[in-house]
């Protein structure tokens, strides 16, 4: 037996395990897997999942609570930022929650964050509301770091933490235009 984990820094895997010489291994594997919290396989806790696992409900940023409606854009693949763009709303007003995992240490992973306060009165730059390192428990962030440095031959070095930005205005995509006229001042304003 091998276990492979896959996350947004690459993949690792366990040395290999004899399961006839070594049955409690096998028997710890799958406990986790059958028994184990949601976040043990993988799954975002601060994210409000409704009770038929159909549908997202929520999603907190610090100590807020945004209403999700819909995914905006989600980044596939498994390795990389993964990139979720979510359309939310608070007290009846709409946001975009781009939650996503970011390369490098404490110092680089608030670079956004920083470029955005920076540019907050240019027009047609979203305008920064709040943000969050994502944490996993009270004062642990969120990060590959956390768990990859436990394990036998863990690729050093590559690691992501778990980042949510909260942005506003919301734009429509300009397939939605309304009329020609609102396409053709959109396409104005991009040249």
């Amino acid at each position: 037996l091998r276990v492979h984990v896959h996350d947004h820094s690459g993949g690792i895997m366990t040395p290999e395990i004899n399961i006839h010489e070594n049955p409690d291994a096998f028997k710890r594997v799958m406990a986790c897997i059958v028994f184990g919290r949601r976040d043990c396989i993988g799954f975002d806790l601060t994210i409000t999942i409704n009770p038929k696992m159909t549908s997202f409900e929520g999603i907190t940023v610090n100590e807020n609570v945004y209403n999700l409606l819909k995914v905006i854009f989600c980044n596939q693949g498994l390795v990389g930022r993964r990139t979720v763009c979510y359309l939310a709303r608070r007290d009846g007003e709409e946001f975009i929650i781009k939650d996503h995992w970011v390369k490098g240490d404490k110092s680089v992973v608030l670079n956004e964050v920083e470029m955005l306060k920076a540019l907050k009165d240019i027009p047609g730059v979203p305008q920064y509301v709040e943000h969050c390192l994502v944490e996993v428990e009270p004062g642990k962030v969120d990060d590959t770091q956390m768990y990859r440095q436990k394990i036998y031959n863990s690729t050093q070095g590559v690691y992501r933490t778990h980042v949510r930005l909260v942005l506003k205005p919301r734009a429509r995509p300009l397939h939605e235009f309304r009329t020609r006229k609102e396409l053709v001042k959109a396409l104005r304003d991009i040249v």
